[in-house]
């Protein structure tokens, strides 16, 4: 922008004691040099901050009243003079002596150029976007005249547009005149390339931008290239500093990259140390390794955090943004050590800092989060809906808070699984389109596509499952890294394509679920569950192609995942459901028996530790040895836990046709139907 200059102290004329003007007609005609020195006189004052300097700029324009350079000259001096904070009085004058001088010379490029700054510099101060609609107008007027300019002077015009687009941009958060600020400041670098670190900076703001709302990363690059060019040019430019750290932050949220992390935190230690009692830094960075601790679960990052929100509070003590900092961190500490003192903490804090603040968004994300610390410990659907309530008053302050979105989306994807109702998911849905709306993350895309999966299986939805795996490819896409940094985006994106495969019959989605699962389990063999999701990946596989090698791998990670977790009876039960289908395969019949009778050993087991699935399977299997009446007696305990399938899928399920033509399943399947009836 137009930048303040410097004017040289110059000798005083000789003018009257009484500041008049002579007016004999012989001086008239030669007194240029007269007003020469009255406009050097106003501008010396007005430098020195006595505005009654301006009595020189009237006197010398009273002498040439057509004179549009004089108006402009004074113009300028004003605006140099209010450019400082709290004199947009004088910058409103500097624009009514520019206005002035452009209608007595329509054609002159540097009222112009003055007045679109002035405007600018205005609606800066003011906080008012027509003030920037009109600087944009006076500047394209200003470019219409430029012809004859230097280089110099065009590279400063181009900086100018881009910085009123820039501003216009955050006014009406649209994409395009974004792009027209970027434009404008790739024109500015064709004429001159030895810019400020001011200029660097702000060109990085607007790629920065650009990035965040096109989720193009190239974009955030280009802004981390622009902040480096503008701390070389001024090493010690604290806002260079935290600019950078802000870039570099950006990109490990989308990479979750060490090196990131560790780099913004080097950019965040060297704008403390600039700025040590700058409570502004210590807050983003308090951000920053909250991002870390939660992404890592490393409880070191937290407390450094704490630290951070510590140094934070000492130079704003009032801050309740450090508060909610510090309370998720709490949280996030609870649910790591399984620590209950850690998510109390967090909830006292909320509940002072609520005693003596009113909502904001930010308060209200933070006490849904403490709810939802408790909710997790507890597995306590009641707290869960008490963070959905502070979620829901948070979105009546601000419809656009994102995380706000997000938080009531995973609160009811939790309340869900506790309940198993549908209509929780079908609303966690509803919530990440609103999310993602606002903001297209991976991590974002890998929450819904998580939710997306368990809705899918709780209704056996194709469709779901479908859906699901398009936001896992989403989220696994925009990670360059997601291989060996996200293996909990892998090990899910791998069940969903276990799921589809079993709806299509389709063998090469077997194939890749088992390459990412093998992935998985050789970057970290401990991770849980990985061979119990082998298993059954590797039983479902082997039931489409008929191959006992298959279900031996399947028996083979069933018994490795069970003397893990011998508790687990999910995992008893989906083993004996593999060896009834590998029974089926088994030519010998005392193999194949031994394996039903290993099955219902196991089935047992699996009852016994509460999983009342097993009592349907111990009915399947029943019928396939021909033990009519126990099939028939599990049959009617498993109807009264309500988890029979469909009578249409009971009817042609292969495993129970020894018991079909009997008068007790004929018993069963009306009995099944009048309870229906009942209902509807």
């Amino acid at each position: 922008m137009t930048k303040a200059h410097q004017v040289k102290s110059l000798p005083y004329a000789n003018l009257p004691n009484d500041n008049s003007l002579p007016k004999s007609s012989s001086f008239s005609q030669n007194y240029s040099s007269l007003i020469h020195t009255l406009l050097k006189k106003g501008e010396l004052s007005l430098l020195y901050g006595d505005f009654s300097g301006m009595r020189f700029f009237e006197m010398a324009i009273e002498l040439d009243p057509k004179n549009s350079t004089l108006l402009y000259e004074q113009g300028l001096a004003l605006f140099e003079f209010g450019s400082t904070e709290g004199k947009e009085e004088i910058l409103t004058l500097a624009s009514k002596w520019f206005k002035r001088s452009s209608k007595l010379s329509p054609q002159f490029f540097e009222t112009w150029h003055a007045w679109g700054n002035t405007l600018y510099l205005l609606g800066l101060r003011k906080n008012e976007p027509a003030y920037f609609m009109n600087a944009q107008k006076k500047l394209e007027k200003a470019l219409q005249l430029s012809c004859n300019q230097g280089n110099d002077i065009l590279a400063d015009l181009y900086w100018d547009i881009a910085s009123v687009w820039k501003e216009l941009a955050k006014v009406s958060g649209e994409i395009s005149e974004l792009n027209v600020s970027i434009q404008a400041y790739e024109k500015a670098l064709s004429y001159q390339d030895d810019f400020p670190a001011e200029f660097w900076i702000d060109f990085g703001d607007v790629y920065l931008t650009f990035g965040q709302k096109t989720t193009d990363f190239r974009f955030h690059l280009k802004a981390i290239n622009c902040y480096k060019k503008g701390v070389s040019l001024s090493i010690s430019s604290f806002h260079g500093w935290i600019k950078l750290a802000l870039g570099v932050k950006e990109i490990y949220l989308s990479t979750h990259e060490e090196d990131h992390f560790t780099q913004a935190n080097e950019c965040y230690s060297a704008a403390a140390q600039l700025s040590p009692k700058n409570s502004q830094v210590w807050i983003e960075w308090s951000k920053l390794l909250l991002e870390g601790g939660a992404y890592s679960q490393d409880a070191k990052i937290f407390h450094s955090c704490i630290e951070k929100c510590h140094r934070a509070l000492k130079y704003s003590p009032n801050s309740s943004e450090v508060i909610c900092i510090w309370a998720q961190v709490l949280v996030n500490l609870g649910i790591l050590t399984q620590n209950l003192e850690f998510l109390y903490e967090a909830q006292n804090k909320m509940e002072i800092l609520l005693e003596h603040r009113a909502d904001t968004p930010g308060i209200c994300y933070s006490h849904g989060i403490c709810l939802m610390g408790l909710a997790a410990y507890f597995s306590d659907a009641d707290y869960y809906y008490q963070a959905i309530e502070r979620f829901q008053e948070g979105l009546t302050l601000n419809r656009n808070h994102r995380e706000l979105w997000t938080g009531m989306a995973l609160a009811h994807v939790q309340v869900g699984s506790i309940d198993d109702d549908e209509k929780n998911y079908e609303r966690a849905c509803r919530f990440f389109e609103k999310a993602l709306h606002l903001q297209k993350t991976s991590d974002l895309h890998f929450q819904y596509g998580h939710c997306l999966l368990k809705y899918g299986e709780l209704l056996r939805s194709q469709s779901l499952i479908e859906a699901s795996i398009y936001h896992f490819e989403n989220a696994i896409g925009k990670q360059k890294n997601c291989f060996y940094s996200h293996l909990e985006w892998l090990f899910y994106y791998a069940v969903a394509l276990d799921n589809l495969a079993e709806f299509i019959e389709g063998e090469k989605l077997y194939l890749k679920a088992i390459e990412i699962l093998m992935h998985i389990l050789n970057l970290k063999p401990e991770y849980k569950g990985i061979h119990h999701q082998l298993a059954l990946t590797y039983s479902h596989y082997g039931e489409l192609i008929h191959d006992k090698d298959l279900y031996q791998l399947a028996l083979h990670h069933h018994r490795t995942a069970y003397l893990k977790d011998k508790e687990n009876d999910h995992i008893i039960h989906n083993w004996a459901i593999t060896l009834i289908n590998f029974s089926e395969l088994t030519q010998n019949s005392h193999d194949a028996d031994h394996l039903l009778r290993e099955a219902e050993q196991k089935m047992i087991q699996a009852a016994k530790l509460g999983n009342t699935q097993a009592y349907f399977s111990l009915a399947s299997l029943y019928s396939l040895i021909g033990n009519v009446e126990r099939s028939v007696y599990f049959l009617e305990k498993a109807h009264s836990f309500g988890i029979l399938p469909p009578i249409e899928e009971l009817i042609e399920d292969d495993w129970l046709d020894n018991i079909k033509n009997t008068e007790a399943f004929s018993h069963l399947i009306k009995k099944i139907e009048s309870t229906q009836e009942k209902h509807s």
